[in-house]
């Protein structure tokens, strides 16, 4: 049988059209709602929310978008604040509760393969929060962003039921992910304003100030560290988003799936070519946020799209194959010597130093807390007791330059599958690789079984994306504030059902 080419069909967010119309209506009103753009992105996350009681796809798009934009939006509540992405999960999860208990989801034949390894996940870490010594509300908030993993995992592939509302889905995220980039240029040059057209208050402030292009330049070192946020923020911009890392992140794995959709002709020849001019604002505005890791993400991935779809090996030999290249470049420190000409070249060399340091306590706090680890959000708290487990020039290095500065007791570890370790402990650094494993298992099932061009477009582009994903979380930590992971997990289990079900309609 040939491969099909699918042609846009049903909604008009999915066509060209719709697309560039709904991307300009964005920049204009974020322009000019720039006196409470909080208020205004949570107006449009509720309004949205509010059309998946009629059909819950709105309202998968809604969590999606908010996690694009206001990710950390809390809602207070007598007891703990409780995140916004939860509320709406929770009520995504009522308004198809019917369908549930009618048993008519169908999550695909690999649910189960993904699902038990995430609640294991939830369990490791809610016992390890338990035996260490945790207040509630950080116990809960750790429960929180876990549990909120396995809500992605469940929702995603009971409700995106075909290819037409994965392409829908698709489509919004490509609308939102442009705008932000096109906003990011904005605030980078200050074009109308948009300097001050942030999400928080400390970016208006940063990038005020990086309207001087001669001020960091006439900063001392002195001044840089009694200030030490100015530096790290200056002219990094965010976007729609609240900080430049979820760019960072976000951008690689959207910019993957475009590429590999182009490459598979997911869709019509005559918009095919179209698909590529997102990808430049997108390249720019990652440039703009000055993050090193995902510059170097975005190559990694690409070469990854390479392997996946033009040799013939198995999947786990190139996935092996990438994360030791990954492996290389960290400890190696070829990353730690290249340096963003938006951000002073002192600033760099101090984040270089800072992550060594903050690396090597880590991983001796893990090494000593091997099967529960420490508990959540208690690394600042315990890694100033280990100095004396870090290379005594690097602490050495940070004092003299930084008037007795310590990163340990300031920062976190920069690395998320560090940081799994050390809180969790070993079981669950193995259970969190273990998913990863799944994921790209899902994401190859689609990509080599499904007939659908598009279908295998997006499942190779999110194998890629999530090497950019992990990448970049050798370098930072954003697994509990941006659920990214978890959508690309919930995706690959949506791509993965569309496959079985073309293979179910043959017989």
């Amino acid at each position: 049988m040939s491969t099909a080419t699918i042609k846009p069909q049903g909604s008009i967010v999915s066509q060209p059209r719709g697309i560039t119309a709904a991307t300009i209506v964005i920049i204009v009103l974020w322009g000019v709602l720039q006196w409470n753009l909080s208020a205004f992105t949570f107006l449009g996350v509720a309004i949205l929310f509010i059309l998946g009681f009629k059909n819950p796809l709105w309202a998968v798009a809604a969590i999606i978008i908010s996690q694009m934009t206001i990710t950390s939006y809390m809602v207070a509540t007598p007891l703990v604040d409780i995140s916004l992405r939860l509320i709406m999960m929770l009520l995504t999860l009522y308004i198809i509760r019917g369908s549930l208990a009618r048993k008519e989801v169908d999550f695909g034949p690999h649910a189960r393969m993904l699902i038990i390894p995430m609640v294991v996940l939830v369990i490791i870490g809610f016992i390890s929060n338990m035996v260490n010594p945790l207040t509630f509300d950080m116990t809960f908030r750790s429960f929180r962003n876990l549990f909120v993993g396995l809500l992605f995992i469940i929702l995603l592939p009971a409700i995106v039921e075909n290819t037409r509302q994965l392409r829908i889905l698709c489509s919004i995220v490509l609308i939102v992910a442009l705008a932000s980039a096109i906003i990011g240029i904005f605030q980078h040059y200050n074009i109308l304003g948009m300097s001050q057209a942030t999400l928080l208050d400390p970016y208006e402030t940063a990038n005020l100030t990086a309207t001087d292009p001669n001020l960091v330049q006439d900063m001392t070192d002195q001044q840089i560290t009694a200030a030490p946020e100015l530096p790290t923020q200056l002219g990094r911009i965010p976007g729609m988003g609240e900080t430049e890392l979820e760019l960072a992140f976000i951008f690689p794995v959207i910019i993957m799936i475009a590429l590999t959709v182009f490459l598979t002709r997911g869709i019509s020849s005559k918009n095919r070519n179209l698909i590529l001019i997102p990808i430049l604002p997108m390249l720019l505005a990652l440039w703009f946020t000055y993050t090193r890791s995902a510059v170097y993400a975005v190559g990694i991935g690409i070469i990854s799209i390479l392997l996946f779809m033009r040799l013939k090996i198995r999947w786990e030999i190139i996935m092996v194959i990438m994360t030791i290249l990954v492996l290389i470049v960290e400890f190696t420190g070829l990353l730690e010597g290249t340096y963003f000409g938006g951000r002073s070249e002192s600033v760099q060399e101090q984040s270089s130093v800072a992550r060594d340091v903050l690396w090597q306590a880590g991983v001796a706090i893990a090494l000593d807390n091997p099967i529960f680890g420490i508990g959540a959000d208690r690394f600042m708290e315990v890694s100033p007791g280990y100095a004396y487990r870090v290379d005594p020039a690097l602490i050495a290095w940070e004092q003299d330059r930084y008037w007795q500065y310590s990163t340990l007791g300031n920062d976190e570890p920069h690395n998320d599958f560090l940081m799994m370790w050390l809180t969790h402990g070993t079981p669950a650094l193995i259970v969190y690789v273990i998913i990863y494993f799944i994921i790209i298992y899902n994401l190859m099932y689609a990509f080599r079984n499904s007939k659908n061009r598009f279908v295998k477009g997006v499942a190779v582009g999110l194998a890629a994306g999530i090497i950019t994903y992990i990448a970049n979380s050798f370098y930072h930590n954003l697994l509990d504030t941006l659920p990214l992971l978890w959508i690309i997990a919930g995706f690959s289990l949506v791509t993965a059902k569309l496959a079985h079900q073309e293979k179910t309609r043959k017989f």
